[in-house]
């Protein structure tokens, strides 16, 4: 089936440009479907790839021919390794399965690519062996024949068009156990000129800082295999302009920018900057993304909650003394507060949210005192939280109460 490509799909070099939609509609591309792609062969084919010692496996891949012209467009590269060859059922397909009567024959490597070389990780290989075989400990072999694969497909919103597999290839690995565990939650980070300190610093050492992350929604179920849904932030927001980045910090490629008009956002997926995301006007608003379709919702609310000039943490980590947390807008309004807090080895912290210098308006979460969960709906005079060891930055929402303990990123 022949599909006209859209406008923003195209690659064009610097010195081309775009016609109005008016003058190109009749010059536009048509999306055939390629008939093949090719997975070149790594260096690395003949050798047993350590999966413990080694970072990366490199590959490249040719270019599929999706118009006649075999113009360069956009498209979208993941990479599937299959230990049967077979790629039918994927992890994912196999978890939504609550009956575990469907098994998995391949796994889909996190990240896509919008060139013709990528690499995969080696410890991301080696969870993908351990969700399809299922290891314990002790049952992990020495040597595992693995199938690898690239998938290219244009992306137009939430839809895939003119998938094309590649040719796949054998390799030898040496994995090693790892327990499995659900995948952590997929986050999202705001910045902005009124966001944290206003100086949009992308590194680690700025999580809270001038990098506010975003909420998890309590009673959400997100994936268990990849961490995808929905997460939100509810704020008083001013009209300055912001973006919100991935995990990945400062990969700018790949973040929310403008949708082209006030409460709008749009998914930049490589391609051209289209600017900053603003609202317009001032006031609150729930921004809710869902991190499996990478789609954002900015939505005003009509509220008019109690305003704080300071919200505190306090707990066991510092003798139940008050501690200023720092709010998450430069100026104007803000009902959403960060602070970083790190837990010792084999300890857990119970923490509080309350106001400055007294008990009276005060939030706690849980069914005992030092029950540990990653977030929730605070009530006021509720348990003391528990916070598991490591580093965290911990996020409280003053308007709903709703908190998220995020593991903070090394």
């Amino acid at each position: 089936m022949k599909k006209a490509l859209l406008l923003g799909t195209l690659l064009v070099s610097a010195a081309g440009f775009f016609t109005s939609c008016e003058d190109d509609r009749d010059s536009n591309p048509t999306l055939i479907q390629p008939k093949e792609m090719t997975l070149n062969v790594p260096a690395y084919v003949n050798q047993t790839v350590d999966l413990q010692n080694s970072s990366t496996l490199n590959l490249t891949w040719s270019q599929p021919k999706y118009t006649t012209d075999n113009a360069p467009i956009n498209a979208t590269y993941e990479i599937q390794i299959s230990p049967t060859n077979s790629f039918t059922t994927s992890v994912a397909q196999a978890n939504a399965d609550e009956s575990g009567a469907t098994i998995a024959d391949y796994d889909v490597i996190p990240n896509t690519f919008q060139t013709c070389s990528g690499e995969m990780i080696a410890s991301d290989v080696n969870l993908s062996l351990i969700k399809i075989f299922k290891w314990a400990e002790g049952e992990v072999p020495a040597s595992q024949t693995l199938f690898v694969r690239v998938l290219a497909f244009i992306k137009e919103g939430t839809t895939r068009l003119n998938e094309v597999a590649s040719n796949s290839i054998e390799l030898k690995v040496a994995p090693y156990f790892r327990e499995l565990k659900d995948a952590e939650p997929i986050m999202w980070y705001l910045l902005g000129n009124n966001i944290g300190d206003g100086a949009w610093k992308t590194s680690n050492d700025f999580i809270g800082v001038s990098t506010m992350p975003m909420f998890l929604i309590p009673g959400y179920n997100y994936d268990k295999s990849t961490g995808e849904g929905d997460i939100q932030f509810i704020n008083w927001l001013s009209t300055d302009g912001f973006k919100i980045n991935p995990s990945n910090l400062g990969d700018w490629d790949h973040g929310f920018m403008s949708g082209g008009s006030a409460n709008t956002a749009e998914y930049r997926d490589g391609g051209g900057d289209k600017g900053n995301i603003w609202v317009d006007p001032a006031g609150y608003y729930k921004i809710v993304i869902n991190t499996a379709n990478n789609t954002c919702d900015i939505t005003p609310l009509d509220i008019t909650p109690t305003v704080y000039d300071q919200i505190c943490i306090t707990g066991s980590f510092c003798n139940w003394t008050d501690v200023n947390m720092t709010p998450a807008n430069k100026a104007g309004e803000n009902h959403v507060w960060a602070y970083e807090l790190t837990v010792p080895e084999g300890t857990v912290e119970q923490i509080k949210f309350k106001i400055p210098g007294s008990w009276d308006v005060n939030w706690g979460f849980g069914s005992a005192d030092g029950e540990v969960n990653v977030c929730g709906a605070g009530k006021g005079g509720g348990k003391n939280i528990g916070v598991a060891e490591g580093t965290w930055i911990i996020m409280f929402n003053d308007i709903d109460g709703n908190f998220s303990i995020i593991k903070k990123q090394q």
